[in-house]
C-alpha cells in the first residue's frame, strides 16, 4: 500500500489500467483453458466410455463362457459317468469354438484337491494339488463360479484363466475347472486392433496387477508381466471404481516413472479385472499446450499495446489533475483566496470549476461555522451545569455565570423571573452588577407597575427587564444590551439580560442566538426542579395514602375479630329461649373478658402510636428492676402457650434503670407477643439482659420463621407488616414495634435485630444508666 500511495496518478492510471488488461486477459485465458479443458474432459469421458464398451464386452464373454462351465457342470451333476462327462466335455469344446474362446485345458478336481480327470490327459497332474490355485478351494468350499486372474497352466506353464465351476453327483463335491487362453480367444482378440494415436493402447489386467492382454502393436507383452500401476489398479477392482485422469503419482514410492500417461479404467463385473485405456500425456494434450501458448502470446500482445495507448492519454490528464491536487491541498490548508485555474471543457474542466465555487462558498461559510462551533461549545459547556446540581438558585446562578462568559461582549447578566400567581418580578441572580440596589430598583419597578391597571400579565416581565435598563442604577451604566424570553409551558416567566459597559455594539445576532438557548436551558431547569419537587410529593402521597389503606385494613380486622366474638357471647347470653347454665355462662363472660381486654391494648396501642407521632408522651421515670419486669411479662404470657419454653437469662446484680415502668412493661410485651406470635410451631423464647459501656441491653429471641433481609429496615416503621404465605393468618396492626421503637428512643436508646428467615428472630433495646444506677 506504501507503494501505491507515493506513486502519481498517472502512473497509478497506467498501473491500474495495467491490471485491467491483465485481468482481462486472465479473464479471457481462463475461458479459453476452460473450453480448452472441457474438450480435455471430453476426451477423458471418451476414453472412460470406450473402456466400458470393452469392459462390457470382456464381461459378456466370460459371462457366457463361464454360464457354459456351469451348465456342463450341471450335466455332469446329473449323470456322472465317464462317458458322460467326455461327451458333456465336448459339447462345451464345440459351444467355446462358436464363441471364440480357445480352451486350452479342462480338469475335474475332487475335495481333496487332486485332478480325477484332464483332457488332455496329463498324468504329473496327479501330484498336483490343484486346491493352490485360485478360486478352485473358494469354489469347493463355498460352490459358487469363479473367474481367476491369469496364473501359469499345470505342467505346461502356459499363461491362462481358470473358469470354476461346482460339480455335485452324490460322491461328494467336485469342481470342474477349464483353463483359457485368454490371449487367443475373443476377449484378446477383440481389444488388439484398437488404435489411439501412436502412443495409445489398451490393456486388461487382473486383481493381482499383472496383465492379462494388451493391443498390438503396442509394448511388447511379456509373460506375467506386472503393471506399473498394479498397486493403484488393484486397490480400484477391489473397490469396483472406474477412473480416469493423468498418469503422475500413482506409481509406486521406489517405481521411476517412465512417462505421463492419460488413462482411463474401468472394472469388470464379472471378474476381478479392470480395463485399461493409455495414452502418452504429450501426444494426448498436444492440442490443448498449443492452444494455451497461442493464448498467452495474444495477451501479451494486447497488453503492450493497451499500455502504450494509456501512456499517451493519461499523461494529459495526469498533469492536469496534478494541477487540481494541488489546488486542494491550498484549499486544505486554509488558503481560500487563491483561485483555481481552469483547463479545457472535458470532465477535468468542470471539476477544475466546481472546486473553485466550492472555494468561494467554503471561504463564506468559514466564519458562519466558527462561530456556530463556538455556540455549540457555550450550550455544552452550559448544559453540564445543568446536569451538575439539583439546587435551582445555584443552578440559575451557575447558568448566568457562564452567558456572562460565553458571550464575549458581555460584562455582566440579570436573570428576571416572575413570581407565582401575579406575585411581581424577582430578581434571583445577577452577575458582574450590584444585586441589592438591583433588587431595590426591582421592587420599586413592581410597585410601580402594580398601580397601572393597563399592564398585561404576560407583559410584566418584559415591562419590568425595560423598566429596569432605564433606571437609574443602570441607565448611566450600561451602554448596550440584549435580551432572551424564558418561556415554561407556553407562558413567558422570565428575562435574560446581557449588558456591555463598554460598546453599544458589542453583540451581534449570532451572540443574540446564542442567548436565546442559553435561556431556554434556563426554562428545561426550571421545569425539570418543578418536575422532582412534584415526583417527591406525589411520592410521599403514594407512601401516606399506602400506609392510610394499610392502617385501616389491619386495624379493620383487628377490631372485627374481637367484637364479633363479644357480639356472639353476649347475644347468647341475652337469648331468653336458652337457659345456661353457670358454667356456660362462666365462659361466655370470661371469652368476653378476654377480647374486651385485646380491644383495650389495641386502643392504647392506638393512642400511644398517636401520642408518639404527635411528640405528647410524658415519661414518669422511676427505678425499674428490669429482671423482675421480665419475669411478671413472661408469667402473664405463659399460660396462653404450651408449644414454647420460656428462658430469662439476667446476671446476678443488674443495675436498676431509671425509667417509666409502664412504657418499659409494654416494650417488653410487645417483644414476648412478637416473639410467640411468628414462632407457630413453638420453640424456645430466651428473654436476656447485659451490662456494657454504660448501659443495659435487653433482648428477646425467637425460633420461629424470620425476617427476611430487605424487610429489616422497614419493620420498625409505623403500621408495617412484613406480607408472605409465612405470616397469613396471624394477627397484628403493625404498631408492636413502632410503639416500642418509640418508647426506647424516648428514654434515649437504640433498638435494633438481627434475624435470618427460617431461623428465627432476635430483637434488642438498649437504655442508659444513670451515674449512680449501679444498685438492685
Amino acid at each position: 500500500m506504501t507503494f501505491l500511495t507515493n506513486l502519481t496518478l498517472e502512473k497509478k492510471i497506467i498501473l491500474l489500467t495495467a491490471l485491467g488488461l491483465a485481468l482481462g486477459v486472465a479473464v479471457l485465458s481462463s475461458l479459453g483453458m476452460r473450453a480448452v479443458n472441457q474438450a480435455t474432459e471430453t476426451m477423458l469421458k471418451d476414453r472412460l466410455t470406450t473402456a466400458h464398451l470393452l469392459a462390457d464386452y470382456a464381461d459378456e464373454a466370460l459371462g457366457r463362457a463361464q454360464r457354459e462351465l456351469n451348465y456342463t457342470a450341471l450335466a455332469i451333476t446329473t449323470d456322472g459317468t465317464r462317458s458322460n462327462l467326455e461327451e458333456r466335455v465336448r459339447a462345451l469344446e464345440e459351444t467355446y469354438s462358436h464363441l471364440s474362446v480357445y480352451l486350452h485345458s479342462i480338469y475335474l478336481v475332487n475335495e481333496a484337491g487332486q485332478a480325477v480327470w484332464s483332457q488332455p490327459d496329463l498324468p504329473p497332474l496327479r501330484d498336483i494339488d490343484m486346491r493352490a490355485y485360485p478360486g478352485v478351494n473358494e469354489v469347493l468350499a463355498k460352490g459358487k463360479s469363479y473367474i481367476s486372474g491369469l496364473v501359469s497352466a499345470p505342467v505346461s506353464n502356459t499363461p491362462v484363466i481358470f473358469l470354476t465351476s461346482l460339480v455335485q453327483n452324490g460322491g461328494g463335491k467336485r469342481a470342474l475347472v477349464a483353463a483359457i487362453d485368454i490371449t487367443q480367444s475373443s476377449v484378446g482378440g477383440f481389444i488388439k486392433p484398437i488404435r489411439l494415436g501412436q502412443t495409445g493402447y489398451v490393456e486388461i489386467v487382473d486383481q493381482n496387477g499383472i496383465v492379462v492382454t494388451r493391443t498390438e502393436p503396442g509394448p511388447k507383452l511379456a509373460p506375467f508381466e506386472q503393471s506399473d500401476h498394479s498397486g493403484r489398479f488393484a486397490a480400484l477392482i477391489d473397490a469396483g471404481q472406474p477412473t480416469r485422469g493423468t498418469c503422475h503419482t500413482c506409481h509406486e514410492a521406489n517405481q521411476k516413472v517412465v512417462r505421463r500417461d492419460v488413462l482411463a479404467f474401468v472394472p469388470l463385473a464379472k471378474a476381478n479385472w479392470g480395463v485399461v485405456i493409455r495414452q502418452s500425456e504429450g501426444e494426448a494434450l498436444a492440442p490443448t499446450r498449443e492452444l494455451r501458448q497461442s493464448l498467452f502470446l495474444f495477451g501479451i500482445g494486447l497488453a503492450t499495446v493497451a499500455l502504450l495507448f494509456v501512456a499517451v492519454i493519461t499523461r494529459d490528464v495526469g498533469s492536469r489533475i496534478e494541477m487540481l491536487t494541488g489546488a486542494s491541498r491550498r484549499i486544505a490548508e486554509g488558503d481560500l483566496i487563491s483561485p483555481v485555474k481552469t483547463a479545457g471543457r472535458d470532465e477535468i474542466g468542470i471539476l477544475a470549476q466546481t472546486l473553485d465555487g466550492m472555494r468561494v462558498k467554503l471561504k463564506t461559510s468559514h466564519g458562519d461555522l466558527e462561530q456556530k462551533t463556538k455556540e455549540l461549545a457555550s450550550l455544552l459547556s452550559v448544559s453540564e451545569i445543568l446536569t451538575s446540581t439539583l439546587d435551582l438558585p445555584r443552578l440559575l446562578e451557575g447558568v448566568l455565570a457562564k452567558a456572562t462568559e460565553v458571550i464575549p461582549g458581555a460584562d455582566g447578566g440579570i436573570l428576571l423571573l416572575a413570581g407565582p400567581e401575579h406575585g411581581g418580578v424577582a430578581l434571583p441572580c445577577a452577575i458582574g452588577l450590584d444585586k441589592n440596589a438591583l433588587t431595590q430598583a426591582v421592587a420599586d419597578i413592581n410597585r410601580h407597575l402594580g398601580a397601572v391597571d393597563n399592564v398585561a400579565e404576560k407583559d410584566l416581565v418584559l415591562d419590568v427587564g425595560i423598566a429596569l435598563l432605564q433606571s437609574d442604577v443602570l441607565r448611566d451604566k450600561v451602554q448596550g444590551a440584549i435580551t432572551a424570553e424564558v418561556f415554561h409551558r407556553e407562558r413567558h416567566i422570565g428575562t435574560l439580560i446581557m449588558v456591555s459597559f463598554k460598546n453599544p455594539e458589542a453583540f451581534s445576532e449570532s451572540d443574540r442566538r446564542l442567548l436565546q438557548a442559553i435561556a431556554d436551558y434556563v426554562a428545561i431547569g426550571i421545569e425539570r426542579s418543578q418536575l422532582i419537587t412534584k415526583e417527591e410529593e406525589a411520592r410521599a402521597l403514594r407512601e401516606v395514602d399506602r400506609l392510610r389503606a394499610q392502617f385501616i385494613s389491619s386495624v379493620s380486622h383487628e377490631l372485627r375479630t374481637p367484637l364479633t366474638l363479644i357480639k356472639g357471647y353476649s347475644t347468647s347470653l341475652l337469648r331468653r329461649d336458652v337457659t345456661w347454665d353457670e358454667a356456660t355462662q362462666q365462659e361466655f363472660l370470661q371469652i368476653i373478658d378476654e377480647k374486651t381486654d385485646e380491644l383495650r391494648d389495641l386502643i392504647d396501642k392506638l393512642l400511644q402510636s398517636a401520642k408518639l407521632e404527635a411528640g405528647a408522651l410524658k415519661l414518669e421515670k422511676e427505678p425499674v428492676l428490669l429482671p423482675r419486669l421480665a419475669q411478671r411479662v413472661v408469667d402473664d404470657f405463659a399460660p396462653r402457650t404450651r408449644k414454647h419454653q420460656f428462658v430469662l437469662d439476667f446476671p446476678a446484680h443488674f443495675p436498676v434503670v431509671e425509667a417509666d415502668m409502664r412504657c418499659m412493661e409494654q416494650v417488653m410485651r410487645n417483644l414476648v407477643e412478637n416473639a410467640i406470635k411468628y414462632s407457630p410451631e413453638g420453640g424456645k423464647i430466651v428473654v436476656s439482659g447485659q451490662v456494657s459501656d454504660g448501659k443495659v441491653v435487653l433482648s428477646v429471641s425467637d425460633e420461629g420463621i424470620g425476617i427476611a433481609a430487605e424487610h429489616q429496615d422497614r419493620i420498625f416503621g409505623r403500621f408495617y407488616r412484613v406480607g408472605g404465605a409465612s405470616t397469613q393468618g396471624i394477627p397484628g396492626s403493625g404498631l408492636g414495634l413502632f410503639i416500642t421503637r418509640g418508647h426506647v428512643e424516648a428514654h434515649g436508646g437504640n433498638v435494633w435485630l438481627k434475624s435470618t428467615a427460617g431461623k428465627g428472630s432476635q430483637f434488642y433495646f438498649s437504655l442508659p444508666l444513670a451515674q449512680n444506677g449501679n444498685g438492685d
